[in-house]
């Protein structure tokens, strides 16, 4: 049982009331209060080995859910570590100054939208410079809005490959050396001009709020070998399906407040945050994406559309295709039997979702 989802299910009965909630944020707690509950509805198993019979409740498979997501945590690790190129990665991040959070929380389905643009607009432009790369990168992005105490943080994370496609689709060219992609100032630069010009283009009003010294100093743009980039997709993994914090770091929760551990970025050392219910409680939900808004982009020839391209690459570079023997798939977590631990449990019945008399059905996410 998920200590963090069943608080944020208790506390959801009297946050829903209030009306300064986003769609997204409403949606998102109605779904933590009925996954895997009788409300959600579910199925009636019985085990073939000992008779004993199991109900099963639906989850709700909202990625703000603590209880949801591990499994597609698992594929996704797995799908990526597939793809991985015989060559050097590095981990990017890119973020942006203080005085632009008040931008992303009040226009988030845009102002993400223009930052995931914007930062890998800059990359491209300065890796296509002949003087430092000369050729297009192929990237994946994880978009992070948070901080370690749950703070307003935005940043992007990208992995890139150590090199990129040159402009005639006839060469890999490769880094000049196995520990630098491309300068962090300059990147820096390319990106606040670029999200300067997107934002006064896109929300003239929205720009017009923030000061003038927003766009000179607070952009930070780290680059860093990560070896493999193995490490780096299972780190990012994480923060794929789940958002702002996970059940291992919760140390207390009551209807008061929340204890939760964190590391402090200066010290590195392992420090506790205590926060008053309403205060985690609203920091928790600003994490909250807006629907349709995905957290997870490719840019460059790594983009959907680009498959030709990517092909092209794992032929210059001469990657090993793996082919592996379809073999039978492990056996469902759910179908194991609670009374014998057999993995032997069949669907006998349907159990619908329970309907409260004084309130309608809530429709569940898509």
């Amino acid at each position: 049982m998920s200590v963090l989802a069943s608080w944020l299910a208790r506390q959801g009965e009297a946050a829903l009331r209030r009306r300064d909630l986003r769609p997204e944020q409403r949606r998102a707690l109605h779904a933590i209060q009925r996954c895997r509950t009788p409300a959600s509805g579910g199925q009636r198993y019985r085990c073939a080995h000992c008779g004993g019979e199991h109900h099963g409740f639906h989850s709700c498979h909202h990625r703000a859910c603590p209880r949801c997501g591990g499994e597609k945590t698992a594929a996704w690790t797995k799908k990526q570590v597939e793809r991985l190129l015989p060559v050097p990665y590095f981990f990017v991040t890119c973020t942006v100054p203080k005085a632009l959070h008040g931008a992303f929380a009040a226009r988030p389905e845009v102002v993400h939208d223009l930052f995931f643009a914007a930062a890998a607009a800059a990359l491209q432009t300065i890796a296509a410079q002949p003087r430092h790369l000369g050729a297009e990168l192929g990237m994946l992005a994880v978009l992070h809005t948070c901080g370690r105490q749950l703070q307003r943080h935005p940043h992007i994370h990208f992995i890139v490959p150590g090199g990129g496609l040159r402009a005639d689709h006839r060469k890999w060219r490769r880094t000049r050396r196995p520990d630098y992609l491309l300068p962090n100032e300059a990147v820096a630069a390319a990106l606040r001009r670029g999200f300067e010009t997107a934002l006064r283009a896109a929300v003239p009003d929205l720009h017009a709020q923030i000061p003038e010294s927003a766009w000179f100093t607070g952009w930070w743009v780290h680059i860093e070998p990560a070896g493999s980039g193995e490490a780096v997709v299972k780190y990012l993994a994480r923060y794929v399906q789940h958002t702002a914090i996970s059940d291992e770091r919760i140390l207390h929760a009551d209807d008061q407040g929340v204890r939760f551990s964190y590391t402090d970025s200066r010290t590195q050392e392992r420090r506790e945050c205590v926060l008053e219910a309403g205060e985690f409680l609203r920091r928790y939900l600003q994490h909250v994406l807006p629907s349709g808004q995905h957290r997870v982009r490719y840019f460059g020839w790594l983009h959907p559309s680009a498959k030709r391209r990517r092909m092209l690459v794992e032929c210059l570079l001469e990657k090993v295709l793996v082919v592996r023997e379809k073999t039978a798939p492990p056996p469902r977590w759910h179908l194991r039997c609670p009374h014998c631990a057999q993995f032997t449990l069949v669907v006998v019945g349907r159990l619908l979702p329970a309907v409260s008399r004084v309130e309608r059905p809530i429709r569940g996410p898509p």
